[in-house]
């Protein structure tokens, strides 16, 4: 059954929020309506609206990394609504709206045949692992709480790591979390963030050398409590690390996926755990 021709596909607002937040809540996603309300600041989005009605009946948000890249994630289309073609009329006008960037994003299990037929590649997997965190943050003597005298040697380690150019994602986050630097001969190498989100906290990125050094890290930022991390599934130590302490492995795998040339890079640094699954 195709989309309806009596919709429209109208640029995402700030007056849209409220409707956003009760589609997360329909669908029962963690995300609170500051969640919802930051990865809307940083991007933009499209929703599908029911020209009868007014009712939203989905969205997607998009957000852009430098001139090349960019990222969709927060694709919700409401229950009563699926299977009329509605996700794929919204991924498509935002491939159009984002054209001549390469588009990345984390694919869920009912998404991912939508984004193989519009020309997405998998190139790697996440794990989201959560739950009750039992240890006390540790104190370690290379890692430290960042300054803003940090933020400079932040977002050029993150560069290097991620291969974007994710100065305003991590200007928020350091905003409204605390960040942990790691400090090796006077200089960082590696960094975690820490923040509210969804139903208690989430602790990433996390950039380091090494999955021992992505478990101190870890170690340094994490408080007792619901704790969320979202890690690539190659890193089995750290995985292994956050569920001796407490979190559990949600079962499956999210692919990550690319549509166009844009690879990460491989370098010595690298990403441990994502700012969230939509943002990376």
């Amino acid at each position: 059954m195709t989309c309806p021709p009596a919709v429209s596909v109208p640029l995402l607002t700030a007056g849209d929020l409220d409707a956003v937040t009760i589609l997360v809540r329909t669908l029962k996603w963690p995300h609170r309506r500051e969640d919802v309300d930051l990865f809307m600041r940083l991007g933009r989005g499209r929703i599908v609206r029911d020209d009868a009605d007014g009712r939203m009946m989905g969205v997607a948000l998009w957000w852009t990394f430098g001139d090349q890249l960019a990222r969709l994630g927060l694709v919700m289309i409401d229950p009563q609504s699926q299977g009329r073609g509605i996700g794929r009329r919204l991924v498509e006008q935002i491939l159009t709206d984002s054209a001549g960037r390469t588009m990345v994003l984390l694919a869920t299990e009912a998404g991912l045949p939508l984004y193989e037929k519009l020309g997405f590649l998998t190139i790697g997997g996440n794990r989201q692992i959560q739950g009750t965190y039992s240890e006390a943050p540790s104190e370690d003597p290379v890692i430290r709480p960042a300054t803003s005298q940090d933020l400079p040697a932040i977002l050029a380690l993150d560069l290097t790591a991620s291969g974007a150019d994710r100065v305003d994602l991590l200007q928020a986050l350091t905003d409204i979390g605390r960040t942990f630097v790691q400090v090796n001969q006077g200089r960082i190498t590696g960094y975690a963030i820490e923040r509210p989100f969804g139903r208690g906290s989430t602790v990433g990125p996390i950039v380091a050398e090494s999955e021992q050094d992505a478990i101190r890290l870890f170690r340094a930022a994490a408080r007792p409590g619901f704790t969320r991390v979202d890690c690539p599934s190659d890193a089995p130590d750290f995985a292994a690390h956050l569920q001796a302490g407490g979190l559990v492995a949600i079962e499956g795998e999210s692919p990550v996926m690319v549509r166009g040339s844009w690879r990460p890079p491989e370098n010595h640094q690298r990403i441990f755990a994502l700012s969230s699954h939509a943002l990376g």
